[in-house]
């Protein structure tokens, strides 16, 4: 399997972040408590997540 295939699924995982972060931050949630712990964490995981891809594709580069 190539590497590039491996980062597909960790692309739909932030995709998927992406959609929940808005989902919490509709009118539906707004009385919740955990509502600015998640909204904090959604973005930051994204980060981390895309840390660790690029330290994934510079480790797998073929130059």
């Amino acid at each position: 399997m190539p590497s590039e295939l491996k980062l597909i699924p960790i692309a739909l995982f932030c995709a998927f972040l992406s959609i929940i972060g808005h989902f919490i931050l509709s009118s539906l949630f707004s009385d919740a408590n955990w509502l600015e712990y998640a909204a904090a964490i959604i973005p930051l995981s994204m980060i981390i997540i895309v840390y660790f891809a690029f330290k994934f594709a510079i480790k797998n580069d073929e130059r």
